[in-house]
């Protein structure tokens, strides 16, 4: 009766800690996506800053240029 009672608690224990694994590893996995969100966030800022100065100056450079043309 005994054995049979080890045996039990081990087929209980056995799937109770590969699960407590998963959920580590999924926490960890979590974790890292959110720092790789953090660190990119500032690069994606300045990407979009950089296309937003270079849509401006393409808008004015326009400008200037149908300017000349009814000057001349």
């Amino acid at each position: 009766m005994k054995k049979l009672n080890r045996s039990s608690a081990l087929l209980i224990v056995i799937p109770l800690l590969t699960h407590s694994c998963d959920s580590k590893n999924e926490t960890v996995n979590q974790g890292r996506e959110a720092v790789k969100e953090v660190i990119t966030q500032p690069f994606n800022a300045l990407n979009s800053a950089k296309e937003s100065v270079r849509q401006s100056e393409d808008k004015q450079k326009a400008a200037l240029q149908e300017a000349d043309k009814e000057i001349k």
